[in-house]
This record gives structure tokens, C-alpha cells and sequence, in this order.
């Protein structure tokens, strides 16, 4: 288990964890947002959990539907959420959440429940969820959101708080959460310029993003903000982020992949009180580019150092680490004191590499929907990653799910996990087009050291969307006992895009 697991990041970017699956007797549905009552942990952590939102020491799963249609506006969005106790996650232990702010005057509001994460912002000792917004603006153009959910004792506010706006949709609402300064407290950064309606929309930009330092108050207020650059003279498009502690020093840094697809470069920022150092492109070992959809940042070997796995879910272009690839696949770049480790050797792992099921085939998705978290209680941490597009004979995108291990060797192929809708256990059928593993969260909701797998799969049943969730043992994760579910079980009908996200 990383020494820093509150703030290990991803495009969602954190690590949370889930044992035992949904118990069938857990699936009968009481009403909406009904209180959650607070359990005490058997084995409480003496770290407190960045996904425990009602302060029960059991790690809790928000579950984003932002496609659903919310008091006649259509996608405006929904969250649900599962809250963990001593018997895991529960369909019954649940809260959902709608936008309130939405089709409000000339600012319409839409995708509520997208690029979920959690993190305590204000310091209270319960987490808060953050969600990315759409938002159109008549004097301003589009752009996005970020609005938060505040913990408490009796789990999430109705309420949330925009903290965060920024114009343009090329920065597609991405942001991350960590202590990029050292003071303790979880800041948040954001992609793409800051502008808020006060300012001149005209004015140039010059920023790829912004830091808000914490703490935050419920209000909307902050501690401070800076702007930084990640490539000086280069124009950051279609970014994804992740903040972790990369250099081993207590203070989360900054990876940044950016471009157009197959011709996508990766920087690392490293934090400070003084703000972003900049380190360069991440290089693999031969010296190509590593470009990606997806990131996670998480301790693998245990060495003190944060490791970067950026997933490439695409085929690469010229110059690109996953030029190699049809299938897509996992660029590994091990931390070190200065940023990038200089002893290990970056790692390519896709399902060619010996070990990993199945086989590496054109448009199969691997290096979607990334998660990290420890599935077998061995103290390392472990990676999930999507096959969306993966074919099951002749069912074309049915979508598959692969756990790669991680041990003092880094991550691996052997021991490698694959899940798929016709995996025996696993609740559904694969069908075509179903692209099952779209989205991974691994989750410890049962407070066993154990992170259980969350899959989402918000193509299934016509797009309206399903998540399963997958118990971990000391083997690691298991199909038997597997629970599906939509959100019309938890009680959000009409709900359009559920398990498009799901929250780290």
C-alpha cells in the first residue's frame, strides 16, 4: 500500500479501494438519498480516507451518470452513491445527487457526475466530491465547471459550490487534486486558463492552468491561486492530468499528456512551495515519447517513489511510446528523487507482453479507464485497466476488464486477471457493442486492506449504463459473488451515461 494513497491520482485521479461485493439481500431499494449511518471500521486507518465522505472510516463509490435528464434537461447529469461498511459496498447505503444550478438563467449547466474526485478540501476530516460541469454562457462561450459536494456526518451535501471555471471546450473539464505545495492541505488544479465572468473574456491567454490551494472554504473560497505553464511555446490541447508524489518527497506533482491523438506527449511538473519545476517529456526506453489517454500515479514497487502508468488506448502515430501497438497498452515510468527514476527503465506492457490474457488486436482499448489500488492485500498495488473495445469471438466491442499486479519488480504480466460478461460468475451478456470495462475504480468498501474491482459500462442496455462491482480476496479479485446494477436501481430512473464515471 502506498504511503501516500489519499492523493495518488489519475484522469480521475486518486486511489480508493472495494472487498466484498453487493450482498443479493443488499439490492433491496430504500428511498432516495436515504442517510447513511455511520459504522465504525474494524481495522480504522491512521490515514484518513480521501473517498470516506460521511467519516465512517470505510472508503465510499460515486457512481456518474452525466447523460441522465434531470427536471426536463436533457444530459444535465446525476451522481450516485455507495456507501462502505463492515459488509462492503450496498445499493441500500446509497445517496443521489442531482445539479441544482442547472438551465438556471443564461447559464445552462450540462454532464453533472463527469470526471468525479474526492479529497477533504476543507480540512474537516470528511472527503468532498468534485465533479467537472459543462457550461454555456451567453457574454462568455462554453467552458467548464468545477463544483463540489461537501462531506459530513450524514454523507454529501445536496448543495454543491462552484469552485473553478475555465473558458474553451478543449480543456474537456480536466482537473486534478492533490497537495502540489507541501502545506497539507489537497489544492486543486485545473487545465486551461483561468477566467471568471468578472474578467475580460477577451483578454490573451497565456496559462495552461491554474492551482487553487487549499483549504477551501464552503463557500467557494480558497487559499491563493497561481497560474502555471507545462510547455512553454506549445498550446496544450486536449489535456488529461494526474496528481501524485512522483518524487518521494511528501508533496504531489504534476503529469500532463496532451495532443492529438498519436501524436500525444506526457510532462511531469514537480511541486513546491514555489510552485511547478518542470521536468520534460516522459521518454520510454527507447527514447520515444509517451503519450496517452489516461494516467494513474501510484507506488508499485514500493520503493518510496510514485510510478506513472499512462494508458494508451489508441494506436500510436510516429515518435509515440505506443507506436508499436493496435490495441493500445501501458507506459510504466518509474519515479525517483529528481522526478523520473534514473536506474529503472520505463515498461511497456500490452497483451502481447507474456503473462497478460488475450491478445494485442486493433481498436481493443487497453490503457482505458485506468485505476490503481492493492486487490490482494500484499502491500503492492496493483493496476485495472479497460478493454472496451475487446472482441469476444465474434461479438464485436463486447469490452473486457485486466488486473495487472504490481510487486518489487514494478508492474507486471504475471498473475494477470482478465474479466469479461462471459466470464463465469459475472452477472450479463456480452453483447455487441456493450464495451464493458469503459471505466475501472478499485475500492476498499469493506475496510479489509483489499480493493475489490468497479466496473462501468455506460453503453450497456441501450446507454443507459451499468456498473459491476467484483470482491477482492487474497488471490486477488474474484468474479464469484459479482453484482450488477443501474441506476434505476438505486433509484434515478431515466438515467442515461451511469458508470461513465466513477469517483478516485
Amino acid at each position: 500500500m502506498s504511503r501516500r494513497r489519499s492523493f495518488l491520482a489519475r484522469r480521475r485521479p486518486f486511489v480508493i479501494g472495494a472487498g466484498a461485493a453487493l450482498a443479493a439481500g443488499a439490492l433491496a431499494v430504500p428511498a432516495v438519498n436515504a442517510v447513511p449511518v455511520p459504522q465504525t471500521a474494524s481495522t480504522p486507518s491512521a490515514e484518513r480516507l480521501h473517498d470516506d465522505f460521511n467519516g465512517d472510516g470505510f472508503a465510499d463509490l460515486a457512481i456518474g451518470a452525466p447523460g441522465t435528464t434531470e427536471s426536463g434537461l436533457k444530459n444535465a447529469g446525476a451522481v450516485s452513491v455507495l456507501y462502505g461498511a463492515a459488509g462492503g459496498l450496498s445499493t441500500a447505503r446509497r445517496q443521489v445527487l442531482t445539479w441544482p444550478g442547472h438551465g438556471s438563467g443564461d447559464t445552462p449547466e450540462y454532464g453533472y457526475g463527469s470526471g468525479l474526485r474526492s479529497a477533504d478540501l476543507d480540512g474537516d476530516g470528511y472527503a468532498d466530491l468534485l465533479s467537472s460541469v459543462a457550461v454555456s454562457m451567453m457574454d462568455v462561450g462554453s467552458g467548464y465547471a468545477v463544483v463540489v459536494n461537501w462531506g459530513g456526518p450524514k454523507g454529501l451535501s445536496a448543495a454543491a459550490t462552484s469552485l473553478a471555471w475555465s473558458p474553451g471546450a478543449e480543456w474537456q473539464g480536466q482537473f486534478a487534486v492533490g497537495d502540489v505545495d507541501g502545506d497539507k492541505h489537497p489544492d486543486l488544479v485545473t487545465a486551461g486558463a483561468d477566467q471568471w465572468l468578472s474578467e475580460d473574456p477577451d483578454a490573451p491567454v497565456a496559462e495552461d492552468g491554474t492551482v487553487r490551494h487549499g483549504p477551501f472554504t464552503r463557500g467557494g473560497g480558497n487559499a491563493g491561486k497561481d497560474h502555471f505553464t507545462v510547455d512553454p511555446g506549445k498550446y496544450l490541447f486536449n489535456p488529461v492530468m494526474a496528481a501524485g508524489d512522483v518524487t518521494g518527497d511528501g508533496v504531489d506533482d504534476l503529469v500532463v499528456s496532451a495532443g492529438d491523438t498519436g501524436a500525444r506527449t506526457t510532462s511531469l511538473l514537480v511541486g513546491g512551495r514555489d510552485g511547478f519545476t518542470g521536468k520534460g517529456l516522459l521518454h520510454d526506453a527507447q527514447g520515444r515519447a509517451v503519450g496517452g489517454e489516461d494516467i494513474v500515479i501510484g507506488d508499485l514497487d514500493k520503493d518510496g517513489y510514485g510510478d506513472i502508468v499512462v494508458g494508451r488506448s489508441a494506436p500510436g502515430g510516429a515518435g509515440d511510446a505506443g507506436a508499436a501497438t493496435k490495441g493500445g497498452g501501458l507506459s510504466v515510468v518509474h519515479g525517483g528523487p529528481a522526478g523520473v527514476s534514473a536506474t529503472r527503465k520505463p515498461v511497456w506492457i500490452s497483451q502481447d507482453t507474456p503473462g497478460v490474457p488475450g491478445t494485442d488486436e486493433k481498436g481493443d482499448g487497453m490503457g482505458s479507464g485506468l485505476s490503481v489500488g492493492d486487490t490482494d492485500g500484499d502491500g503492492y498495488l496493483d493496476v485495472a485497466t479497460g478493454l472496451p473495445g475487446e472482441d469476444l469471438g465474434t461479438t464485436v466491442d463486447a469490452g473486457g476488464v485486466l488486473v495487472l499486479r504490481g510487486g518489487a519488480s514494478g508492474l507486471t504480466g504475471t498473475g494477470a486477471k482478465s474479466f469479461t460478461q462471459s466470464t463465469s460468475g459475472v452477472p450479463g451478456t456480452a453483447e455487441k457493442l456493450d464495451r464493458f470495462g469503459a471505466e475501472t475504480a478499485l475500492v476498499d468498501g469493506d475496510g479489509d486492506k483489499r480493493d475489490g474491482l468497479i466496473v462501468g459500462d455506460p453503453a450497456e442496455n441501450a446507454g443507459t449504463g451499468a456498473v459491476w462491482t467484483f470482491s477482492a480476496r487474497s488471490g486477488g479479485i474474484t468474479a464469484s459473488g459479482s453484482v450488477s446494477f443501474g441506476g434505476a436501481t438505486l433509484g434515478l430512473p431515466g438515467s442515461a451515461g451511469f458508470g461513465q464515471a466513477l469517483g478516485d
